[in-house]
């Protein structure tokens, strides 16, 4: 059963699956897991429903049968829904759009993923706007994402700044969640998957991700990834690309890099983990891969780079997995 939601006893309040995680690494050491009751007012109060948190304590992907386990909640089999629940409710609504006769797809037909649930699927990446520019040194945007078919809440419980509500349950503006549903999907998968990029066109999940090599080749709205190297310089962050762009009209490759300040990083709600991952990444025998919504500019004082630059953190994510598991780049 698809649960995005789930109340964090902890806390005191209801949140997902990122931001358990970003309350996970804002504890010091040793940090503890939490416990999960089920978000459905109604099936907490008449079962205390409780809800498991996977992966959320996690810096390296866990990967199993060569299968990458995303952060996720899951149902407690020892605790079980009541049948009014909003997740019991919404897989009903689910199966009525996957099977309108009660009768399960043939192979091929209709929405289904080998690794990925139909309701994990994105289809419309909405990217934040703000009004600081890349990586901002004096962020105060500290609200989480919107997130998925919910109201934005700060991490202290109180409402973000001009909070909405998405209608649509496959809309984000947290670049991760995009991210993660890529990852899942097989390459043919997301040849067929369809995105879309703000008020942009539609493309395929293939098309949509672009490796950062093709950059200067692509037009639109695009997500441009690859593997990169992760260097502590002190508080700091070096990130480099190992793939390098050509601009047309130049044979001259040109190294892509990304500079990330510690204090940049802590004014983010997600900051902490962003600041546990990337110092995980820069340990011996780690590699990251990177994505980012955004643009390439010129380095200020070297000819030979340019600098990754992105109007928000939420349009920035990294995958940390251990060399060995799964290849680099």
């Amino acid at each position: 059963m698809h649960i995005a939601r789930a109340y964090c006893v902890e806390a005191g309040k209801v949140v997902d699956i990122y931001q358990a995680r970003a309350l996970f690494f804002a504890q010091e050491e040793p940090r503890r897991r939490f416990q999960f009751l089920c978000s459905d007012d109604a099936c907490r109060a008449a079962n205390a429903t409780r809800v498991t948190g996977v992966n959320y304590d996690k810096l390296v992907e866990d990967e199993r049968d060569r299968v990458v386990v995303k952060p996720h909640f899951r149902m407690n089999p020892e605790t079980p829904h009541n049948p009014g629940c909003e997740w019991v409710a919404r897989d009903r609504r689910f199966e009525t759009l996957e099977c309108p006769d009660g009768i399960p797809p043939r192979h091929g037909e209709g929405r289904r993923f080998r690794r990925l649930k139909s309701s994990d699927l994105v289809d419309v990446f909405l990217p934040a706007q703000t009004a600081t520019a890349a990586v901002p040194a004096t962020s105060t945007r500290l609200a989480p994402p919107n997130g998925r078919d919910r109201e934005a809440t700060g991490l202290d419980g109180s409402n973000a700044r001009n909070p909405r509500r998405l209608s649509n349950a496959t809309r984000t503006d947290f670049l991760e969640a995009v991210v993660s549903a890529y990852e899942l999907l097989e390459p043919e998968e997301r040849r067929e998957v369809m995105l879309r990029i703000g008020r942009g066109s539609r493309l395929s999940y293939s098309k949509t991700f672009c490796r950062i090599e093709h950059y200067f080749a692509v037009g639109g709205k695009r997500i441009f990834h690859g593997g990169v190297r992760v260097q502590a310089h002190g508080p700091n962050f070096a990130v480099r690309f190992f793939d390098h762009v050509v601009k047309a009209g130049s044979g001259s490759p040109l190294e892509v890099s990304l500079y990330l300040k510690r204090d940049a990083l802590l004014t983010h709600w997600n900051g902490r983990f962003l600041l546990a991952l990337l110092a995980e990444a820069s340990k011996p025998g780690h590699y990251a891969h990177c994505y980012f919504y955004g643009r390439l500019v010129n380095h200020a004082k070297l000819d030979n780079r340019v600098v990754v630059e992105v109007d928000s953190l939420e349009h920035l994510a990294f995958t940390v997995r251990k060399r060995g598991v799964g290849s680099p780049g």
